[in-house]
């Protein structure tokens, strides 16, 4: 599948769970989960094809940059905006895997 679809398909599976985690500031919750995944997922993808480091590193390390940036971006605290990207980051890697070996 082409790799615009995954970005796409990304969106689709994060964004809604951003929204409904900082429900009173949805709209700024929607710009920065799309902005984060903007700046990360290519990130990602540079350093999937260009290096040999595990893909499941790397998505732990795209986790805690977004946890970071929903921190310092949306201004809650550290522990909430890394636990809402790791669970984010989860599901959307793990429908990745599955949509990936069927």
């Amino acid at each position: 599948m082409q790799l615009y679809f995954y970005f796409l398909l990304t969106l689709i599976i994060e964004l809604p769970i951003v929204v409904l985690y900082f429900r009173k500031q949805w709209k700024q919750a929607l710009l920065v989960g799309f902005l984060l995944n903007l700046f990360t997922w290519p990130l990602l993808h540079v350093f999937l094809f260009e290096t040999s480091v595990n893909i499941s590193l790397l998505e732990i390390i795209i986790a805690i940059a977004e946890g970071l940036g929903y921190f310092l971006l949306m201004r809650c605290k550290w522990w909430k905006g890394i636990l809402l990207s790791f669970v984010v980051n989860g599901l959307s890697y793990s429908i990745g895997i599955l949509i990936n070996n069927y």
